[in-house]
């Protein structure tokens, strides 16, 4: 009994390890984040749920943004999705693709209302790279 006793608790400590190593969508999307097709233009995540974009350096439109399984008519339990909402209550949908996976410094997401493909970096003086 003993012995079963301690390797559950193995079992939960182990797990809550792994789990503590995961970041969440909603830690690792904070920072700025620059387009890779242009870099003037950046979005910038704070932890208070408002994403900043910014166009040469000066601040154009900020949305508040909230991260869950469902935006709109979309919705997957498996699948991330974006909400930005602005001022006016307009809602626009992404679906997340990856967010900076294996610390790779992309942010890869699709915009629901056209299926453009957007591809930003964490550090704007990366070499551009291939659409993912």
């Amino acid at each position: 009994m003993k012995n079963l006793l301690l390797i559950l608790l193995l079992l939960f400590s182990g797990s809550t390890v792994f789990a503590q190593d995961q970041d969440p969508s909603s830690k690792r999307i904070l920072g700025n984040w620059y387009s890779n097709a242009n870099r003037n233009t950046k979005w910038s995540f704070t932890q208070d749920g408002k994403v900043y974009n910014y166009n040469n350096n000066q601040m154009k439109v900020m949305y508040k943004y909230t991260i869950s399984h469902s935006c709109q008519n979309f919705s997957d339990d498996t699948t991330e999705f974006m909400t930005f909402r602005d001022k006016d209550g307009n809602e626009f949908c992404f679906r997340i693709n990856g967010i900076n996976e294996n610390k790779n410094g992309i942010l890869s997401l699709t915009n629901l209302s056209n299926m453009e493909q957007l591809t930003f970096i964490n550090d704007a003086s990366l070499k551009k790279t291939q659409q993912q």
